[in-house]
């Protein structure tokens, strides 16, 4: 089946970012390189997750963690342990030049999150010293799903709850119904007006075929390549016979997650 496409150039919600620089969230800083040769560019993917480029540690230290705290102003034993990559709180051994993602804990106090703390730190718990920190800057709209409105059409039957996109890369659509009269109905999202027909997403099974039938299902699909990078401003079924039968629209200039997949 044909791909429909329209002669603009169309986006994905990530504001300033451009095909030629890579989208890596909400820049917070660069961790100080205090002792044991730390450095790292730090990110925010969302308020739960970060990424860091290119950390370097030495691992030469007996009890060193990511740590985060808000007690004090600089870094101190009064916070709490960020899991490493793979998600262990283990003590850190040796990385150079390792891009990482890392995702703050639920502890008992409900789930952590960049708003909860002033500064993120490699630091020695054994000997209370701070190998180096960034500090969090306040009042910062960080990265986050951008969800609309659902879908809504009685001919045909055509509804979701809501459309949101999670990150750079995935759309979901939440209790999607669909009633499978309009035989050529395709998914599109472009910018502009959202009468054209956009550009076609593939189903939830990657297929370009057209929809079929649906009943409150849960869908997760993903954002054609050639649009990545730059911002949607509508999500919609069209139909080459019939046109648009239902759309949403999203804020072309709102922060949303970069892909986990496409940073590490």
């Amino acid at each position: 089946m044909l791909r429909w496409t329209v002669l603009c150039v169309l986006g994905l919600g990530l504001a300033s970012a451009t095909n030629a620089e890579k989208y890596k969230g909400q820049y917070i800083g660069k961790l100080s390189t205090l002792h044991h040769d730390v450095t790292g560019d730090v990110y925010a993917v969302d308020n739960i997750t970060i990424y860091i480029e290119g950390f370097s540690y030495d691992g030469e230290a007996p009890d060193a963690f990511f740590f985060a705290g808000n007690r004090d102003s600089t870094p101190s034993n009064r916070g709490f342990i960020i899991p490493d990559e793979r998600g262990r709180n283990q003590v850190l051994g040796p990385y150079r030049n390792k891009n990482m993602v890392l995702r703050f804990p639920v502890t008992k106090k409900g789930q952590r999150s960049l708003n909860d703390v002033q500064w993120i730190s490699v630091w020695c718990r054994k000997f209370a010293i701070d190998f180096g920190h960034v500090k969090i800057p306040k009042n910062v709209a960080w990265p986050e799903a951008q969800v609309t409105e659902g879908l809504e059409s009685d001919r045909p039957v055509l509804r979701s709850s809501a459309v949101r996109i999670t990150d750079t890369d995935t759309f979901k659509l939440d209790d999607f119904t669909f009633d499978g009269t309009v035989q050529d109905a395709i998914f599109v999202m472009g910018s502009g007006d959202a009468k054209a027909s956009g550009v076609q997403v593939m189903d939830e099974k990657g297929t370009d075929n057209p929809l079929k039938k649906y009943s409150k299902k849960t869908l997760l699909l993903t954002i054609p390549p050639e649009v990545r990078g730059q911002p949607i401003q509508y999500f919609g079924v069209w139909s080459p016979s019939k046109g648009m039968l239902a759309s949403v629209t999203f804020d072309p200039e709102a922060y949303i997650p970069p892909s986990v997949k496409s940073l590490v």
